[in-house]
């Protein structure tokens, strides 16, 4: 399989090779022609310009967004290389460096001044940057979230020490002075995170539950979800679709086949969809489970 891949790759970058760069010039002049169609969908609103020149500026945006592409695809390489053993293929961060440098072409104002490669880095390195995070983090947290789990730990040392036994949920609702479902969603939030995982990892190597308690021995929060898991989770459910619940059962192994966290691609040959739409309904199920977490008082 990894011969097979390094093949492609190889033929892959021979293929590139193949496009010329593009001078200062070429990239304004390109330009030029890609923003053209939006200022000519505005006069032919107003009656200023025909359906046949409309057209002609679209085909000729067309050619000149794809030789932009092309042109700056060994730039998606080379800031890729920057991504390697980051817990994501080769093949995938090229594929998301592509993303990033498609958005670059499409918002690049010659105007400015600047080259579009110095333009492009910015936006092929963070699409890359967002794909090694979704894909290396088995469950992303918000970071209003974070302060509250951080909160919400210490507090379940604290009163672990004071009571000698693992506090309640309306224990430490009222020690943190917040509602009993607020201090179930942070716990659940928390329970999440302990989940053992094999990414996760940052960059100085070290991962989310580096920072946890010792696992060896029975944790605070077991005790608060034991009386309020069935309603927390049923409630949470209820905000998402079925195909979403799917979706996010599969990516992080909550499923009970084989409870091994699957990749979008295998995911979307599981249930026939394509690997960017079961990302899309991944991103959508989480955001709607954010709001819900939101929504507590």
């Amino acid at each position: 399989m990894a011969s097979k891949l390094e093949s492609a790759i190889g033929d892959y970058l021979r293929q590139i090779r193949h496009y010329p760069l593009l001078t200062a010039e070429e990239e304004c002049e390109l330009a030029t022609h890609i923003r053209s169609v939006a200022e000519s969908e505005a006069r032919l609103a107003r009656g200023e310009t025909s359906v046949e020149e409309h057209e002609r500026l679209q085909r000729l945006a067309a050619q000149a967004r794809d030789r932009m592409i092309q042109a700056n695809l060994r730039l998606v390489i080379s800031v890729a290389k920057n991504f390697r053993s980051r817990g994501l293929p080769m093949e995938d961060l090229i594929n998301e460096g592509n993303v990033g440098l498609v958005h670059a072409v499409d918002r690049f104002d010659p105007s400015v001044g600047s080259r579009f490669s110095t333009y492009a880095s910015y936006w092929i390195d963070q699409a890359i940057r967002r794909a090694v995070q979704s894909g290396t983090q088995m469950i992303h947290i918000p970071g209003y979230l974070m302060e509250q789990i951080g909160a919400m730990k210490l507090a379940m040392r604290e009163l672990e020490e004071q009571l000698g036994r693992a506090p309640t949920v309306n224990e430490l609702a009222t020690h943190l002075e917040i509602s009993p479902r607020k201090a179930a969603a942070i716990s659940h939030a928390i329970r999440a995170c302990t989940c053992p995982s094999q990414a996760g990892t940052a960059e100085d190597g070290s991962s989310v539950t580096d920072s946890l308690p010792d696992t060896r021995v029975p944790q605070p929060f077991e005790a608060v979800f034991s009386e309020s898991d069935a309603d927390f989770v049923s409630r949470m459910l209820s905000r998402i679709t079925d195909r979403e619940a799917l979706v996010l059962k599969l990516r992080y192994g909550l499923n009970e086949r084989n409870g091994k966290p699957m990749t979008l691609k295998q995911i979307g040959e599981e249930v026939g969809l394509t690997r960017e739409r079961v990302r899309q309904i991944e991103r959508e199920a989480k955001r709607k489970l954010e709001e819900y977490i939101e929504e507590y008082p």
